[in-house]
Formats: C-alpha cells, structure tokens, sequence
C-alpha cells in the first residue's frame, strides 16, 4: 500500500466569494464591518457573485440578507435592481389603489397593470421590489415583509415609464394602479 494513500490530502480551495456578516434589513446602506470574505467551492459560487468587499461598501441592500447569505450585484439596490433585465428596461415605482395588493406579490412576480379608469397601462411586466411601509418610509424588499404595501418597483420599457408617470395629466390626482397577477411560464 502506498504510504501517500495514508497522509492528509491538501484541501482544494474555493474561490473568495463576499458575505453578509451579520443580519441586515432592506435598505441598509454597506459598510466595510458588515461583510466578510469566504472561500466557496467553485461549482459552488453563485453566479455574479462579488470577490471584493469593497465594490459593494456605500450601496443599500434591495433585501433584507442573514449572516453568512453570499452577496451579488442584484441584492444591492441601484443598477442591481434591474441585474439581468433587458435592456431598455427601467425600474419604476407605481403607487397602488390598495395597499394591501401589494401583499400578495414578490420580485420576480408577473403583473399587468390597471389604472383606476380601468386602462391597461402595462402588460406583463416584471416585480422588482415591493414597498414594505407607507408611501415615503424608504423601506423596500424584494420580497413582500409585514405591514402593508403602498406600491411595487416594476421593470418597464422608458415608453410605459413615462405612460405610467402620466397617467393623469390634469395633475389633480392621485393615479393609482391595481396588479393582476399572471400565472408563472411553465
């Protein structure tokens, strides 16, 4: 029997891979103390993911993370938001008739949306990011949280941004929108 067979064998090394280092909310802005650095196997890595810790220090999370949770370019919020769109597509906040629809819709949901005049203003468009609070608290998630909703992040064509800015071109309103939830592709 060989004796090389009985000696430790070195311990392949992963790639640096940047971790949160403790829980964080949506909407924290980074900073150098909340992540770490791990070694991650390599057909472990998650796609995207960030080798530097400080690519990502100053930039606010789109989610809230756990402790140890890798970090990409996508759960920041900013360009991230839209990491993976097509291109042409910009994030757009539409405030909602009823908060609560808001609730039942995630990131990555498909939706049509319907103004209060019954128009449909956009078809098929992709969640981004749910208002977790009141219009105006600056919390945000990619994933509905407790409390309810004011609006949804949507990624549009510029064209639907622009119609959904202008929905109501008097100004004497308020324009508001409900969600129509479409079933997931098969």
């Amino acid at each position: 029997m060989a004796l090389g067979a009985l000696l430790p064998q070195p311990v392949a090394r992963g790639v640096p891979v940047v971790v949160v280092a403790h829980d964080l909310m949506a909407g924290h802005v980074l900073a150098r103390d909340d992540l770490a650095v791990a070694d991650w196997p390599v057909d472990l890595s998650p796609e995207g993911a960030v080798a530097d810790p400080g690519t990502l220090v100053g930039r606010a999370l789109g989610a809230s993370v756990m402790r140890g949770e890798p970090l990409t370019g996508a759960r920041v919020r900013g360009p991230g938001l839209l990491t993976g769109a097509q291109d042409g597509l910009v994030a757009a906040h539409v405030r909602l008739a009823d908060p609560a629809m808001a609730a039942m819709a995630s990131s990555g949901d498909h939706v049509d949306l319907i103004s209060s005049a019954g128009k449909l203003f956009a078809a098929d468009v992709i969640v981004l990011a749910v208002d977790s609070g009141s219009a105006g608290g600056g919390s945000w998630s990619a994933a509905p949280v407790s409390g309810l909703p004011g609006g949804v992040v949507v990624a549009v064509t510029g064209e639907a941004a622009l119609r959904l800015a202008t929905a109501d071109p008097s100004g004497l309103s308020d324009s508001t929108f409900s969600l129509v939830m479409r079933a997931p592709d098969r």
